[in-house]
């Protein structure tokens, strides 16, 4: 049974809590991280019906979308809703971790999720929103272990370059020398005796905080007590994070047609749309929740915007822009993210049981 803080390792390797933007609030709203974890329950938002669904499935933690202390509390009144709710996850040992803009802007998170479920291809970021210095690591092995090191690289890296995943190379043979001295449980040669090794270079890009975590992965397949390594800074190249992505379709298709694709994929009956005239539609932006700010750069590199919460003026200017927004709302456009955030977490701890909250989090609703 994993403890809470291996699952928030998990999670903010993924989305760490330093992507968020600066106004949000993300990680361990209530809890302990030494907590057994034995089920999980994902949720959009958290409010008493979900605490309460939480209570009668005997779920340890509750992993939500948006934070569910979103300002600094200056009281707790027990006789308020917040109150009411905080008073029940402590007596019922029930912690919340919450994963908002960190998960909205990594790579492979919320918004590239929706870019795949719609079909994008050549994806990129709406607007940057952070960079990270990137460095080349280079592992020594024996060439034997060569191959079991690379796929370990591979299993556990997440930086691209361009379009393209799991980039490593190996080098040509070459041959390393090592003196095993006392305290030693060497792989190869004697105590004392300088031993000659026939090995190769598997190099691969990461950012630190990912070449730590591949280090700690390929320990597990590498025969050396002590691993070679060199890590150097490529002062040229820098991974970018950002909010919103942008895409082409593989064919056009017309805007009738694009209209009943979203509306099948967020399953919803309705959705609002600034100028219905019939186009064909090949590049597309998106940014779940409210993304209205990025319409200017939306129009620069789509024919359509999908987001939420879209007001008055926001729509004239799109439409000036010759842009088509299409607002599926804010709920339909987060509520897909429970799934991947849901998969994560039941592919790297199996015994832990995770479940999706069944309320309805929407609070418009149209008879």
């Amino acid at each position: 049974m994993p403890k809470l803080n291996e699952i928030m390792c998990e999670l903010e390797r993924f989305a760490p809590t330093y992507l968020a933007e600066s106004w949000d609030n993300v990680g361990l709203m209530v809890g302990s991280p030494s907590q057994d974890v034995s089920k999980v329950l994902c949720a959009l938002d958290l409010n008493e019906a979900v605490i309460e669904e939480a209570i009668y499935h005997k779920v340890d933690c509750i992993v939500t979308h948006h934070p569910f202390l979103f300002k600094a509390l200056k009281r707790i009144n027990l006789d308020d809703i917040q109150g009411r709710m905080i008073a029940k996850l402590i007596e019922h040992k029930i912690s919340v971790y919450s994963m908002h803009t960190n998960y909205d802007i990594t790579w492979g998170g919320l918004n590239d999720d929706l870019a795949q479920g719609l079909g994008l291809e050549h994806v990129k970021l709406l607007e940057t929103t952070y960079e990270e210095q990137l460095y080349k690591c280079i592992i020594y092995v024996p060439t034997s272990y060569a191959e079991a090191v690379r796929e370990a690289i591979i299993a556990s890296m997440t930086t691209q370059i361009g379009d393209y995943a799991g980039c490593t190379f190996t080098a040509s043979e070459g041959e390393g020398t090592f003196i095993p001295l006392e305290g030693s449980n060497p792989y190869l040669g004697k105590k004392g005796e300088l031993e000659k090794a026939k090995e190769c270079q598997v190099s691969f890009m990461g950012t630190n905080a990912e070449i730590q975590h591949i280090l700690s992965e390929v320990k597990a397949v590498h025969p050396y007590e002590e691993m070679a390594v060199d890590v150097f800074a490529l002062t040229n190249m820098k991974k970018t994070y950002g909010i919103g992505r942008y895409g082409t379709l593989k064919d056009p298709v017309t805007l009738e047609e694009w209209i009943q694709k979203v509306k099948d994929y967020f399953n919803i009956e309705y959705l609002r749309i600034t100028d219905p005239t019939p186009r064909n539609i090949q590049k597309v932006a998106i940014c779940s929740g409210a993304g209205s700010m990025y319409i200017a750069k939306a129009a620069k590199v789509a024919d359509v915007y999908i987001t939420g919460d879209l007001k008055f003026h926001e729509g004239q200017m799109a439409k000036n822009l010759g842009l088509v927004v299409m607002d599926v709302g804010h709920y339909a456009s987060e509520q897909i993210a429970l799934k991947p955030i849901g998969r994560r977490i039941q592919q790297k701890f199996t015994e832990c049981e995770v479940l999706y909250s069944q309320v309805n989090g929407e609070t418009l609703f149209i008879q």
